[in-house]
């Protein structure tokens, strides 16, 4: 318990960032779950998984989550996965069944599908902390949101052991819960990182805090522990 409060004590740096460079430009499907039986996930995953090639899908990340901190209630879920696709898929899931039969098996089921911005061509290490931010904007001033955030990037450029952006969802759809506004993925290249950069920046961190109460309505930072394949 005490290395994940630490760890999200170093993820309060995770908002969206503006960027400039993307390695790549396609959909992307996140879900959560809170997963029961590790064999009938893996016979569900066999029969869907047709249905996910007819949409060029593959798994970019996936691995287990370590509870949450925020104004956001995200439920039990302890594991995730994020496809990459060359087509929507949520929607044909649904028509086929699909995300009904997922749901009679697994619990605090989540799924979320959009544009998909690639921002790292590297893998993260094994032992990385890896951290999604899942946001809610209030849109009370949208032009401050950007100008806030651009501001916090260019600090944050200049800090040592910074975060490394890994990947931004741009909701389009959901199933299970409300229609995010973003997600963002990062993650830290070690364990201890996070820490040391919290740390190490303290006015970074009280701006990014002061931009998260004065532009998002809600948000949770989910701690994750990454997995080569799957949700098992």
């Amino acid at each position: 318990m005490k290395r994940t409060v630490l760890l999200l004590a170093g993820a309060t740096a995770l908002i969206f960032l503006p960027h400039t460079v993307l390695a790549e430009d396609v959909m992307g499907l996140f879900i959560s779950l809170k997963l029961n039986d590790a064999k009938s996930y893996q016979q569900w995953h066999d029969a869907s998984r047709p249905t996910f090639k007819a949409h060029n899908c593959v798994p970019l990340r996936s691995g287990k989550l370590a509870g949450g901190k925020g104004t956001l209630q995200w439920g039990a879920s302890d594991h995730f996965s994020l496809m990459k696709c060359q087509t929507p898929v949520l929607s044909d899931l649904v028509d086929r069944g699909f995300i009904n039969s997922l749901s009679a098996i697994t619990d605090e089921l989540n799924l979320t599908e959009g544009n998909l911005e690639i921002l790292s061509d590297k893998r993260p290490p094994p032992n990385s902390e890896y951290l999604i931010k899942i946001s809610y904007f209030n849109n009370l001033n949208s032009k401050a949101r950007q100008k806030g955030l651009s501001k916090i990037e260019s600090h944050a450029k200049k800090a040592e052991n910074a975060w490394i952006d890994d990947a931004i969802l741009q909701p389009r759809s959901a199933v299970g819960v409300i229609q995010p506004d973003n997600l963002t993925f990062l993650y830290y290249s070690k364990i201890g990182q996070g820490e040391q950069f919290r740390k190490s920046n303290p006015d970074l961190m009280n701006k990014i805090g002061s931009f998260n109460q004065a532009h998002l309505e809600h948000f949770i930072y989910l701690p994750a522990q990454l997995k080569n394949r799957g949700m098992k």
